[in-house]
């Protein structure tokens, strides 16, 4: 599928004629912006491409992290390095399930343009993905993930040279491990050729189940049921609904367990490609696909709806000498707006399917909020519902599509969207027109082989 109809809403993306206005479409175009503002913020001008390292931590909420305001340090590496980077404040993801919010990310698409809803959905081999961009322009792309929806059977591994899906039975792999096959993969890829490596992280991903020295407790001790180890206490609350007093703290905990284990893998992931030379002329990115929900609207994990709690994400860009230091952005963003700013920081295409847009200039007064698309339904979990949001700083509005109900939040007043204003909100018709309601075609399906049945049975996403 070839993405057509370059909308004019800023739900969309720019149209072309906007892109060439502003310098961000074409090589040449593309190449000058990097330029421009990396000669403009260091005084120093790119003589090679860089090297980018892309992070994914999934399931990682925004507002537990300390360089968010958490009042937990739960995350001391990210913290430190947000400090001497570009950190967005408003992140909105695609969606609050994996598969859909990845196939997102990768191809700067809206969840309807890409059409990869479902478990069985592979994503179009015509679409253009951020791997493919770099490894056409001359980049060793690698990839290593650990989440089993997003396996090369769903075509998740389009233009990497080299991809692997590590996943254990019954546990995820932990950070520290992809880390290890990550190094020895960089082995494989000239010294005089940038690389683009992307990671999955999925150690805060439920079932949380932290190791020390990031967490130590003693088993709780509930009324009426005894003691409770807490690998069956997250999951009586997570799949069961088990609501007894300090439960859910002590969930929360583990969950930020997982947290600290990935901060601390991204930190030594940062200190290996530092000691093997390579990360010199690096940009980093870190991020997520989705939140968690510890019932706030009365549901947990996450790919179930569209609240603040599973849409918003961390976002940190760092190029040490080239992107400013320390700068917060309060503007609102999209997760789809990363691949286009990487390509703009590389000078690379930014090639026509792209409706997210670069990030650029990243200073706090040049970044103006940029209205985001959401959507979540169709696959195993909640597949007779079909969910889509259009998320501004200043609402939050959500409607059903099979049924036609229709959800509206003022953010400003009710930043967690607890109070549903309904329909009788005067802008609810206004947002209504910013869906995105292109339609992808006919995408393709493969069946679950066993092996990947048994996987995501071991790991909870089948019963």
């Amino acid at each position: 599928m070839r993405s057509t109809g370059r909308n004019q809403n800023s739900a969309r993306g720019l149209t072309r004629r906007e892109l060439l206005k502003f310098g961000l479409y074409g090589g040449s175009a593309a190449c000058l912006l990097g330029n421009l503002w990396i000669s403009g913020c260091s005084g120093k001008r790119r003589k090679e491409k860089p090297n980018v390292v892309f992070v994914l931590v999934d399931a990682l909420r925004a507002d537990h992290l300390p360089s968010y305001g958490y009042k937990i340090n739960t995350a001391p590496y990210i913290q430190r390095l947000a400090e001497r980077a570009v950190l967005f404040e408003r992140v909105i993801s695609p969606s609050s399930w994996t598969k859909t919010s990845m196939a997102s990310i990768m191809t700067s698409q809206n969840p309807s343009r890409h059409g990869v809803r479902g478990g069985k959905d592979v994503l179009p081999e015509q679409l253009t993905t951020m791997a493919k961009v770099f490894a056409n322009n001359g980049y060793h792309t690698i990839g290593i993930n650990t989440n089993p929806w997003l396996k090369s059977k769903f075509g998740f591994d389009a233009g990497f040279n080299s991809y692997e899906t590590l996943i254990k039975d019954g546990s995820w792999t932990d950070a520290l491990e992809v880390n290890a096959v990550a190094m020895a993969a960089l082995t494989q890829c000239p010294q005089e050729k940038p690389f683009f490596l992307y990671l999955h992280y999925m150690d805060v991903h439920d079932p949380y189940s932290p190791k020390s020295p990031f967490y130590s407790g003693s088993p709780l001790t509930i009324p009426d049921l005894g003691v409770i180890p807490d690998a069956e206490l997250e999951m009586l609350y997570r799949v069961k609904g088990l609501d007894a007093p300090g439960v859910r703290n002590r969930v929360i905990e583990l969950y930020n367990g997982g947290i600290r284990t990935a901060d601390a893998a991204i930190g030594q992931l940062l200190k290996e490609l530092k000691k093997i030379g390579r990360l010199e002329n690096t940009i980093s990115v870190i991020t997520s696909d989705h939140g968690e929900a510890f019932r706030e609207h009365g549901t947990t994990a996450h790919g179930k709806n569209l609240y603040p709690e599973v849409y918003e994400v961390p976002l940190i860009f760092s190029w040490p000498g080239y992107l400013p230091s320390g700068v917060r952005i309060r503007a609102q963003v999209c997760s789809i707006d990363i691949a286009p700013t990487l390509f703009a920081l590389a000078g690379l295409v930014l090639h026509e399917g792209c409706i997210g847009k670069p990030l650029l200039p990243m200073r706090s007064d040049a970044i103006r909020d940029r209205i985001a698309i959401s959507a979540v339904g169709l696959d195993g979990s909640i597949s007779h519902l079909d969910y889509i949001a259009v998320v501004s700083p200043e609402h939050l509005y959500v409607r059903e599509k099979k049924s036609n109900v229709v959800e509206f939040y003022d953010l400003q007043l009710d930043r967690g969207a607890q109070y549903n204003l309904g329909t009788s909100h005067p802008k609810v018709a206004a947002y209504a027109k910013l869906e995105d309601n292109a339609v992808s075609g006919t995408t393709k399906q493969t069946e679950l082989d066993e092996k990947t049945r048994q996987q995501l049975k071991s790991l909870g996403y089948l019963q």
